[in-house]
């Protein structure tokens, strides 16, 4: 008898073990056979025969499916013929198989499953045991997550899903109907009222809007007040109207296309949205701010630009700690198509964000709508892998599968999403399993390549009608209720529909918004001058000295080589240093333009020293303070050892970030990141971070090499270049792009220069307000102004026009349009009215031409406002100073684009006065021989000609003027000028007219040293030759002699060559060329 109880003890052991063994198994594999399609297959996706609708299964998943099929007395043996119970199936003991009724101690990893809830259950049959793990893990949603290394994240998703999901009440069932029916109408009704037009409808997949619904509010009751959203075309149309509540006609307006040709615009289904909806949460009605960025049809480029915003916001809640007790208050949301998030590798980079310390935003929830195709690739030819959401477990991502024919179970999954989120702040995804009811748009055939599949969703119902019909039959609601349901859906989707007129923006519109603002210049000169962003000597000589002193109240030990460099910063600010020899040197440079944005402006003085700013005497400096965010490869210590933005005790490594800790005074965050190995990312990162700042933050990018950044192209072609004339979406972001040929090859040589200037949105044939797109304008605004026959209007009409303010209008316009006007000028406190009366004054009437020209001014005057990037090339450090500050202090947000140095960091000719940075100084867009900014040449200083005897004038940007001057000092050419074009876009018309006239009887040469292919020449030329013809100042002027000739490197391939030797002989050759007094074609290359 003892040897028959341990026998039997043995067995129950064993048992136990084998029904663990299922448990784990099921818990791992289960998602494998999950009725998760709606198309009534398995897993077919991945292997051969998907295309034919075969129900097929992954071998992994074999043992499971072989379960599900054969529950609960359909089990054979290996010969398929002889009939097995299930207990024989699973292997258990003979005692088992005899006692069907016989339960098994599990344990506590056992427990979750108790449908109770009350996680009491640890002792189950063979029957119960499976059923439960087949109801919680093969139906129509499972949950993965054994791939999660946190015990703790795994017991508390197996806890959520394992005690039973609570069944919806009716109530909840009714709220999910009318959501369910309010997405399938809307559709029926955008494709019934424009049948021609692609809209990229969600038919196939309506249950998204009421999961989404279901997600913001269980996000609110979590204490989220702010969800943004990134999602492709994909239902994008449906979520704005339904989830965001944008109005029926404006979204009509936009199919309708009605607009005027002056707005670029973008599609309707690429644009952003703001919106406070309000939602009802246990503890009674809450508000929360809903924000879709605006994306182009590059699939997942607005993640990261996404998560930028975020980041944003968060560190607008809480700047000091970077938004870290923000974390929970504001929410990233992605959607994505099931073909992209596994096929384009801009995922994995942006996932690789969500832990990092400066660039984490409190996790990411991730859905896929997995609709089960590509355009026209089915995922068997798209994948490698079961799921397309299997890319994200190397993140560490929970995995929610959910079938979209299910609504209850789609508003499950998302109720779960946000809860995950909420309580452990990191990634979390859900694998929405739908299909595409139509083509990969509505005028597209699908069954051309599916045909199988295509008939397969014909015979498929609505999921709206299978639903609704569920809902009748249980009682919920009657059919003639249903019925009224529809009916009252149909006919306020007619009316609202039928306003569309209303939404459409005209040249008189745009009269009337805030979009036309003032130029800031007022009377009849546009000229534009510069806002001096210098500042006081004494203060900038604090500030170098609190950033080059090591913490006091610690034995912090600096590198030597750090000491030596802070102490040369310090001696280069010395009062001596104002006359004579510049030594204020790149970085210090740099420095000084971050900590003076830092400082708040105070007069009150702190103890123990005097602030930097007492107010006394003179305004406050331009641009009062911001924070400051330097992000990039190795950007901390610098690529070329320069910067030095945190330093490290030499004996403990000990971090001190000497901007974040000046002790000066109140400050504002100072940001250093050393990114992870991406550009795409963390650009896409950095632009929507600086585009939700504005002017709180200067946001700057840098590149390794400025070579790197197009690895980075999507982002910028997309967003930096195009992102406001496409959405009204403006960024201050800052690209420090490293450039210069000094024989590195040809992958450390060029920031593409001209891959930018081609994106330059000006006419290189005319002066600002000459171009024929500016003359158009004119006409169509004074024609929107009503003139009457005579071609007169009276003074009074315009004012009455440019300082309307309909609410309502501005309501409907401007709500939804990122809250910025697409083509825009940035808005200000006075608008276009300030402008127009300073010209014409209060009363009386303007005649069109008198309005034409006006306009002209106009537009000279907006050079910068209408501008899509700003590209400057500093050649000093005190130029590069005051375009930092310059970048926060101007009126216009627009991307700044530098060319910076690398030999030159540490050059000891470039080199500025300390006067250079004094107040009433600024930013020189262009620098001749001679001009206040040149204080380079002083190194290598001759004296010239008189102006009028000059025979060559060389223009130039960048490095090559170092080679230049010195190459003419040592040749004593005294009848060769240099004009420097420190910035490159906007070009700087005026102030280069201006260097010109000062030698008429010159030849022009650009000198530069890249291929004539590459770099500025093809930018320039044109734009040089229109300046040249529209400000000669006398006819007499040999036309020939003053075409600008070019100088450089032969167009080539590659960017430079591999070979230092050559390079140098190159270089050599072409700065002979360009000082060579004889005007000779065959001698300039």
């Amino acid at each position: 008898t003892g040897a028959n109880d341990d026998g039997d003890r043995f067995d129950d052991v064993t048992d136990a073990l084998a029904l663990t063994e299922l448990t784990r198994a099921v818990r791992a594999r289960g998602h494998l056979t999950a009725a998760l399609d709606p198309l009534g297959r398995s897993l077919g996706p991945i292997v051969r025969g998907y295309e034919t609708m075969e129900a097929t299964t992954p071998k992994d998943a074999r043992d499971i499916h072989a379960l599900l099929q054969g529950y609960p007395d359909h089990f054979y043996k290996e010969d398929c013929k002889t009939k097995v119970s299930l207990g024989e199936y699973l292997g258990l003991s003979e005692s088992a198989r005899r006692a069907p009724e016989k339960r098994f101690h599990l344990g506590e990893d056992a427990a979750t499953l108790d449908p109770s809830g009350a996680r009491a259950k640890t002792a189950w049959r063979v029957d119960e045991l499976f059923e439960r793990l087949r109801d919680v893990y093969c139906g129509t949603m499972s949950v993965e997550c054994n791939h999660l290394t946190s015990k703790e994240r795994k017991r508390w998703l197996r806890e959520q899903v394992e005690c039973g999901p609570r069944e919806a009440s009716a109530t909840e069932r009714r709220r999910t109907l009318e959501r369910l029916l309010t997405a399938d109408r809307l559709e029926v009704f955008l494709a019934e009222k424009f049948p021609s037009a692609k809209r990229f409808g969600l038919e196939g997949a309506e249950s998204l809007v009421p999961g989404l619904q279901a997600f913001v509010e269980r996000s609110a009751e979590r204490d989220v007040g702010c969800v943004v959203l990134g999602m492709a075309h994909r239902g994008r149309l449906n979520v704005l109207h339904n989830v965001f509540g944008k109005p029926l006609g404006a979204i009509c307006a936009e199919i309708v296309d009605d607009r005027s040709s002056f707005l670029v615009g973008d599609v309707r289904y690429h644009l952003g949205a703001r919106a406070v909806v309000d939602v009802d949460v246990e503890r009674g009605a809450k508000q929360v701010a809903l924000t879709l960025v605006p994306n182009p049809s590059h699939l997942e480029m607005v993640n990261a630009v996404v998560s930028g915003v975020v980041r944003a916001k968060q560190f607008k809640r809480d700047s000091q700690t970077e938004g870290a007790s923000a974390r929970s208050h504001v929410l990233p949301l992605l959607l994505h198509g099931d073909a992209s998030f596994c096929g384009l590798g801009q995922n994995g980079e942006v996932m690789q964000l969500q832990d990092l310390p400066d660039y984490t935003t409190g996790g990411t929830v991730h859905v896929v709508v997995n609709n089960q195709i590509g355009f026209t690739t089915v995922p068997r030819r798209a994948r490698s892998s079961p799921h397309p959401s299997d890319v994200a477990k190397a993140y560490g991502a929970p995995i929610i599968h959910v079938n979209g024919d299910d609504p209850d179970a789609v508003v499950s999954a998302m109720r779960l999403a946000a809860d995950y989120r909420a309580e452990f702040q990191s990634d979390v995804v859900v694998n929405y399993v739908c299909y595409r009811r139509f083509g990969h748009n509505e005028l597209d055939d699908p069954s051309i390549t599916l045909p199988l599949m295509s008939r397969r969703i014909e015979a498929t119902p609505r999921v709206a009608e299978n639903y609704a019909n569920a809902c009748v039959a249980e009682g919920i609601l009657s059919k003639d209720e249903l019925d009224d349901l529809r009916r009252g859906m149909e006919k306020e989707f007619a009316a609202e529909g039928a306003t569309h007129q209303d939404f459409i923006r005209t040249t008189e519109s745009w009269l009337a918004s805030t979009r036309a603002v003032s130029t800031g210049v007022s009377g009849r000169e546009a000229r534009v001058t510069a806002a001096g962003t210098g500042m006081p000597i004494d203060a900038l000589q604090k500030i170098c000295h609190s950033i080059t002193t090591p913490p006091e109240d610690t034995d912090f030990m600096l590198h030597p080589h750090v000491k030596a460099m802070f102490e040369a910063r310090r001696r280069a600010m010395e009062p001596d240093a104002q006359v004579g020899a510049g030594q204020i040197d790149w970085a210090t440079a740099e420095a000084l333009a971050f900590a003076s944005l830092l400082m708040h402006p105070c007069e009150k003085r702190w103890e123990n020293h005097v602030p930097w700013w007492t107010g006394e005497g003179e305004d406050p400096p331009i641009g009062s303070h911001a924070h400051v965010r330097l992000s990039g490869q190795d950007c901390v210590r610098g690529t070329f050892n320069q910067r030095h933005a945190a330093v490290y005790c030499n004996r403990t490594s000990h971090e001190h970030v000497p901007l974040d800790n000046m002790n000066m005074g109140p400050q504002d965050k100072f940001t250093a990141a050393n990114s992870p190995l991406s550009e795409h990312a963390v650009l896409g990162f950095e632009y929507g971070f600086a585009s939700e700042m504005g002017k709180e933050a200067l946001v700057l990018w840098e590149a390794q090499f400025g070579d790197f950044a197009n690895n980075a192209q999507v982002i910028i072609d997309q967003y930096i270049c195009s992102g406001e004339e496409r959405w009204g979406q403006r960024s201050d972001i800052v690209l420090l792009l490293p450039h210069g040929y000094e024989g590195q090859g040809p992958d450390h040589s060029t920031a593409r220069p001209e891959r930018w200037l081609a994106a330059a949105n000006d006419d290189s044939d005319s002066l600002p307000g000459n171009a024929a797109a500016d003359l158009a304008f004119a006409q169509r605004t004074f024609d929107a102004l009503g003139p009457d026959k005579n071609d007169f209007v009276e003074l009074e009409n315009i004012r009455s026009i440019l300082t309307r303010n309909d609410a309502e209008s501005k309501s409907k316009m401007d709500t939804f349009a990122q809250g910025q006007d697409a083509n825009g000028a940035d808005a200000a406190e006075s608008g276009m009215w300030d402008d127009v009366e300073a010209y014409f004054g209060s009363s009386g009437k303007v005649h069109r031409r008198d309005w034409i020209r006006y306009m002209r001014r106009r537009a000279r005057a907006s050079v910068m406002a209408q501008a899509n990037f700003v590209m400057v090339q500093p050649s000093t450090p005190a130029q590069y100073f005051h375009a930092l500050r310059r970048q926060i202090s101007s009126p216009h947000s627009k991307p700044l684009v530098v060319l910076t140095p690398k030999t030159l960091l540490h050059h000891k000719h470039c080199a500025s006065k300390l006067m250079d940075f004094a107040p009433k100084s600024s930013f020189r867009r262009v620098i001749a021989d001679g001009d206040a900014g040149d204080d380079v040449t002083r190194h290598e200083n001759i004296p010239l000609k008189p102006n009028g005897e000059i025979k060559r004038v060389i223009l130039c940007t960048g490095k090559i003027y170092y080679s230049l001057a010195r190459q003419r000092a040592a040749k004593k050419i005294d009848d060769v000028a240099i004009i420097r074009l420190e910035q490159l876009f906007p070009f700087p018309h005026d102030a280069l007219a201006r260097r010109l006239q000062r030698y008429p009887n010159a030849y022009l040469v650009w000198a530069q040293e890249e291929p004539k292919n590459m770099g500025y020449w093809s930018f320039v030329a044109p734009r040089i030759a229109t300046t040249e013809r529209a400000t000669r100042v006398r006819a007499s002027v040999d036309e020939e002699n003053r075409r600008v000739r070019f100088v450089g490197r032969p167009p080539s391939a590659a960017p430079a060559t591999g070979s230092l030797a050559i390079h140098n002989a190159e270089n050599a050759r072409l700065i002979a060329q360009a000082l060579n007094a004889r005007d000779d074609d065959d001698a300039i290359a």
